[in-house]
């Protein structure tokens, strides 16, 4: 139960009836809390029969007023709100006022459900349109209404929001929310927004606090954006996947702007363009679409539009006409800028994205039941929505994202232990005064697993993390949040582990050299300049690279990237190191490695 009503007791009067107004002003002061010349003033007044005094009592107080047996003074049973699980899921369910009605959330759009009828008396009024006695406004009563079934599960809930409470303290962040989604039916199985409030007593908090964001706060994607380009792009075969593509460098001059990447690309195929997310390839690729293809492919997967979720404040987004892009604009829209979504926008498009091509949409009430349980109405969607890419597509897509998670791409703090996954990073500028602000950014990753069957969609934000090194990257800002959530809710969901046939193939490519490792994969050795920038990719998202088998000029290039220190001992290559690669560093960690003359592929010891 996350919402249930319990029986309160309000304290009211009928001042016609008050023998002694200072003396029940003065009894029930303390009790109520009240200053004895309000009560006193409310006992007394002329004009009407009937005024409450306070509003559902805990029991002890009612008890106590009850033994005063004060004449006039009455007390009354009300139903009142509780949630037991205090601000578990808070911005979903919302609260009711004092008076019973649905205020936010849940409880608003779904008032008359869970209220139920009410029952209309005829009253006796005075020549002023006044109820004559205090029995004509009691009497106001509703049946039970009935009950909501929500698609979230408690324990997913419960680990999303502590997920996002230690993201938001690791990254000193301002706000953040998370959602996950059953991949193949877009039920929510949780959706938190931090910071949160506690129903209970909403009246304490600040309003901004109640907001759902993942309904209501809409932002820049960024680079969450370029897997749906790419997916538009294969699926009308303007690419494959192995084709490659000139990434100029690291920068790319278009009209008087200058498109940057992160780092310095040569040559990158279609697949390596979203495992190290360069803008330049991107856009290139989205060229091929041209605007109007690309804003309709947008359009398909749902964005610029509400997703139908059955909730209340849902935003739409921004996707302006592509007839209105400039070629800057154009550009940007490739890469997640000029554009904005919503939470729940983009896990549902992520959902439909790699669960074979078929549109989701995201639902938190499963059921309406009565009191007894009969089930009344089901609310889940009918099966499952258009088609919006090929399965192959989505089968080739899910492969390019595991390479994200893995050494190399852009979130290895985001890869399962015991499951298959997959995910793209974004890290966008945020607006301030009309212009990109250099200190304040989103960070997100938006992942999915297993691979080859996703069960679980999982979209994590972090809303201006810290930019002290490095840790406002969207794999290091929010990766590990999604690797905690997702996991959990792949074992609440009784998902078995797919990785254990594959453990033993990690572990070879963990201990051998970058050129081994290359050739394990089937792929020829890369170029140096090339290995050195995935090297330093790998340490700027906080995992140790390999550095086994570089020189020690180069193995001083790579821990530069990430402001850490060296020490070494030793001459030739690089044969042990001190952390094993794949562990995690904070910036400014001291790395120890010995060389050695020919001893480049040793095995490090553990």
């Amino acid at each position: 139960p996350l919402a249930v009503s319990v029986e309160r007791y309000s304290v009211f009067a009928d001042p016609g009836m008050v023998e002694d107004a200072d003396s029940a002003a003065e009894l029930l002061a303390p009790l109520l809390e009240k200053d004895v010349e309000a009560l006193k003033a409310r006992l007394t007044r002329s004009n009407t029969r009937f005024v409450w005094l306070s509003r559902q009592l805990p029991v002890t107080l009612s008890k106590a007023i009850r033994e005063l047996d004060i004449p006039g003074v009455r007390l009354t049973a009300e139903a009142t709100r509780e949630y037991p699980s205090g601000g578990l899921a808070a911005s979903v369910l919302g609260f009711v006022g004092t008076d019973g009605h649905g205020l936010e959330g849940l409880e608003s759009r779904n008032n008359k459900t869970l209220t139920g009828d009410t029952f209309r008396y005829q009253v006796f009024r005075d020549g002023r349109r006044r109820a004559v006695n205090h029995a004509a406004v009691l009497a106001r009563r509703s049946t039970e209404g009935d009950n909501l079934v929500l698609t979230l599960d408690h324990s997913i809930q419960h680990r999303a929001e502590q997920a996002l409470a230690e993201a938001l303290e690791r990254g000193q962040a301002r706000a953040g929310w998370v959602v996950t989604l059953d991949a193949k039916t877009g039920a929510v199985l949780a959706m938190a927004s931090a910071p949160g409030f506690d129903p209970n007593r909403f009246g304490a908090y600040e309003r901004s606090r109640w907001k759902n964001r993942n309904l209501g706060e809409i932002f820049e994607p960024g680079s969450t954006m370029k897997p749906f380009v790419i997916a538009e792009v294969l699926d009308k075969g303007l690419a494959t996947p192995d084709e490659k593509v000139y990434c100029e460098k690291g920068r790319f001059r278009v009209g008087r702007r200058i498109i940057h990447d992160t780092h310095a690309y040569d040559m990158l195929t279609v697949g390596e363009v979203l495992k190290v997310s360069s803008n330049i390839c991107s856009m290139k690729l989205g060229e091929r679409l041209g605007p109007a293809g690309l804003e309709a492919a947008y359009r398909r997967f749902g964005f610029g539009a509400k997703t139908g979720v059955d909730l209340s404040g849902e935003q739409v987004g921004i996707l302006h006409d592509s007839a209105k892009w400039s070629r800057i604009g154009f550009a940007n829209q490739t890469f997640g800028q000029g554009l904005a979504v919503t939470g729940i926008q983009l896990a549902a498009a992520f959902a439909t994205l790699v669960n074979g091509g078929l549109k989701v949409t995201p639902h938190v009430v499963a059921e309406v039941r009565s009191q007894n349980q009969e089930v009344l109405e089901d609310r889940r969607p009918d099966g499952p929505g258009e088609r919006v890419i090929t399965e192959e597509t989505s089968a080739i897509i899910r492969d390019m994202l595991s390479q994200v998670v893995q050494r190399g791409g852009t979130a290895p703090l985001a890869r399962l232990d015991d499951y298959s996954s997959g995910g793209k990073t974004g890290t966008a500028q945020k607006v301030a005064d009309g212009r990109y602000a250099k200190d304040l950014y989103v960070s997100s990753f938006v992942g999915f697993a297993p691979v080859d069957d996703p069960r679980v969609v999982t979209f994590v934000v972090v809303d201006e993390p810290t930019n002290k090194g490095n840790a406002h990257f969207g794999g290091k800002a929010a990766g590990p949040a999604f690797k905690e959530v997702t996991t959990h809710a792949l074992r609440v969901l009784g998902v078995a582990p797919d990785l254990e046939a594959k453990s033993s193939v990690v572990v070879a490519n963990r201990r051998a050299a970058p050129r081994d490792v290359a050739e394990a994969q089937g792929g020829s050795a890369e170029s140096l300049a090339e290995r050195l920038q995935m090297l330093a990719v790998t340490l700027m998202e906080g995992e140790m690279p390999d550095l086994r088998g570089l020189s020690l000029r180069d193995a001083v290039v790579v821990l530069t990237s990430g402001s850490m220190s060296l020490e070494h001992e030793g001459s030739g290559l690089v044969a042990t190191q001190d952390p094993l690669p794949g562990q995690v560093v904070e910036p400014g960690a001291v790395i120890r490695v010995a060389l050695a003359l020919g001893q480049g592929r040793k095995t490090s010891r553990r």
